[in-house]
C-alpha cells in the first residue's frame, strides 16, 4: 500500500524545501490544532509537489485572459501589483506570481517578444 508519509519523507531527503514554501507551511502548521514541528516539514513539501508549474508561453496566456477580464498587472522594481476584478482571479495567479512577475520584467525590459520566448 502507497504511504503518503514515506513518499513525502523521501522527496523531503532529495529535494531542499524553498524558504517561501516554508514560511507558508509554518503558519498553516502554526495554525493546526495538532500542531508538530515535523508537519511544517510534511505541508512544505506536499506544497512543492502539490504546486504545478506553468511554462512561459502558459503565463503569456494568464496574463492575457485577466487583463481580457478587466485585471490590472504590473510590476515596480521587485514587487508585482495586481488590481484584479474579481476575487477568483487572485486564486488563478496566486501560485504562479513569481513567474508572472518574471515574465513582466522581461516584457517590459524588451528581453522577450510577448509570448514567453525571447526575441
Amino acid at each position: 500500500m502507497f504511504r503518503l508519509n514515506d513518499a513525502v519523507l523521501r522527496y523531503q531527503a532529495q529535494h531542499q524545501t524553498r524558504p517561501a514554501l516554508r514560511s507558508v507551511a509554518t503558519s498553516v502548521a502554526a495554525l493546526s490544532p495538532c500542531f508538530r514541528a515535523a508537519t511544517t516539514r510534511v505541508v512544505a513539501t506536499v506544497a512543492v509537489v502539490a504546486t504545478p508549474v506553468l511554462g512561459a508561453v502558459e503565463i503569456g496566456q494568464l496574463i492575457h485572459q485577466l487583463r481580457e477580464e478587466g485585471a490590472m498587472l504590473r510590476h515596480q522594481q521587485n514587487a508585482l501589483i495586481i488590481r484584479p476584478t474579481h476575487w477568483h482571479q487572485t486564486d488563478k495567479i496566486s501560485a504562479h506570481w513569481k513567474a508572472v512577475l518574471r515574465f513582466l520584467q522581461d516584457t517590459e525590459n524588451g528581453e522577450t517578444d510577448g509570448t514567453g520566448r525571447p526575441a
